[in-house]
This record gives C-alpha cells, sequence and structure tokens, in this order.
C-alpha cells in the first residue's frame, strides 16, 4: 500500500494492520486465501463484506501476488476462486493511483461476468468499483441493491 499511499506512521500503520488480519480470524463475515506454488505462498485475497458501492454482498479487501508471479494467471485463478465460493452481489473497488490494479480487476471481472458489470466511480473513494452479481438467477447490483 505504500505505493498508492503515504504512511507517515509505520509503526502505527503496521499495529492497525495487524489488528484488522486478527478480525480475520475470528470474524465470519471475513475470509483469508491463500495461493501456493510448491508449498511456497505467491499471493493472497482477503474477502469481506465492508462495501462502498452496494448495499450488501461481498468486497475484495486486498489481492495480492509477489512481482516474480505476476502476469502468468495465478491472479485470475485466485479471482475467479473467491466469486465462485461467495455467490451474489461482489464489488471491487481500486484507487485510481494503482493502474496496473485498474486494468486488471477491468480484464478479470469483464471476462468472468462476460461484460455484465458496472463501473461506477463514489464521491467518497477516489477510485472506480467494479460491480457485478455472480448470480445468474439474480441481477440486483443493477438496481443499487
Amino acid at each position: 500500500m505504500s505505493q498508492f499511499f503515504l504512511i507517515h506512521d509505520i509503526e502505527s500503520w503496521c499495529e492497525g494492520a495487524l489488528k484488522n488480519l486478527q478480525h480475520y480470524s475470528i470474524a465470519d463475515d471475513r475470509y483469508i486465501y491463500i495461493i501456493k506454488k510448491s508449498e511456497t505462498i505467491i499471493g493472497f485475497a482477503m474477502v469481506n463484506k465492508h462495501l462502498r458501492f452496494n448495499a450488501k454482498g461481498f468486497a475484495v479487501a486486498e489481492f495480492y501476488i509477489k512481482k516474480n508471479h505476476e502476469k502468468k494467471g495465478y491472479g485470475r485463478i485466485l479471482a475467479e476462486h473467491l466469486f465462485k465460493n461467495h455467490p451474489g452481489n461482489w464489488e471491487v473497488a481500486v484507487t485510481l493511483t494503482n493502474k496496473s490494479a485498474l486494468i486488471f480487476w477491468e480484464h478479470i471481472v469483464s471476462s468472468y461476468t462476460g461484460g455484465d458489470f458496472l463501473k461506477k466511480r463514489n464521491s467518497s473513494f477516489n477510485g472506480y468499483g467494479f460491480i457485478f452479481n455472480n448470480n445468474l438467477k439474480n441481477r440486483s447490483w443493477q438496481n443499487g441493491a
């Protein structure tokens, strides 16, 4: 995150990050996924229900693939695994300063949904939200639900 946000007090930031990570180990509305190759962790994703664009559903909170494993399909595999395991409304919020993530998520969400998604701006967030529903019986995300 230090690439995209100025962190003045790294110790306080780390303490907050560790506290947040602990919530993922006990809260039943937060999920951590780890992707490994040959017993080596090459990335992770965190999913929660803290939404910027939807009233209910799931959000990609954090997503990371190690640099030497980028552009090899691991990010797509991980993202599609998240979506498959949590049917319903989804949003992926990406800050404007993270240009590579904007390209990645627009490509992944467009491919996964066959182009059936919204790309929205929110005045309280300096970025875009990629919004979709992966439950074909319910397209309530189109109505802002």
